[in-house]
């Protein structure tokens, strides 16, 4: 498994915003400058995570996007998989038994990339957008 490119900048994109005072509205051109990322594919990422009920967008002057819930509330999780969908280690981790690999019931390495892939999303959904602004450097 490997962050997408839209997933690292998603969620340095978020970082930015939650560090901004609570409430604040920025505009996706500012984000990207801060943290040196391309607009237009942070702008793309920004629409996707307003899709996906993380950030609010707001129209007109003034306009730009802020956090839709504190950011105790965000998990890193939420963040990767609003923008590079659910998480899966291998095919015959993801959901639906449309991707169920016929092996399984008899593969010694599913249990393992299993348990793997249940240790990562533990981490992955206790990491909050607050923990991940606290620890910034």
């Amino acid at each position: 498994m490997r962050l997408t490119r839209g997933a690292d900048y998603g969620a340095r994109g978020m970082i930015r915003l939650a560090r901004a005072p609570q409430g604040q509205i920025m505009l996706v051109g500012d984000i990207a400058a801060d943290e040196g990322l391309p607009e237009s594919y942070l702008a793309k990422i920004f629409q996707e995570l307003t899709r996906c009920g993380i950030v609010r967008s707001h129209r007109g002057a003034g306009g730009g996007f802020s956090l839709a819930r504190p950011a105790e509330a965000i998990t890193l999780r939420q963040i990767v998989e609003a923008i590079q969908g659910p998480i899966a280690l291998n095919t015959c981790l993801e959901t639906g038994a449309a991707n169920r690999c016929e092996q399984v019931d008899r593969c010694a390495i599913y249990p393992v990339l299993k348990r793997a892939q249940q240790q990562l999303l533990s981490i992955l959904d206790e990491t909050t957008l607050a923990e991940l602004v606290s620890q910034e450097i």
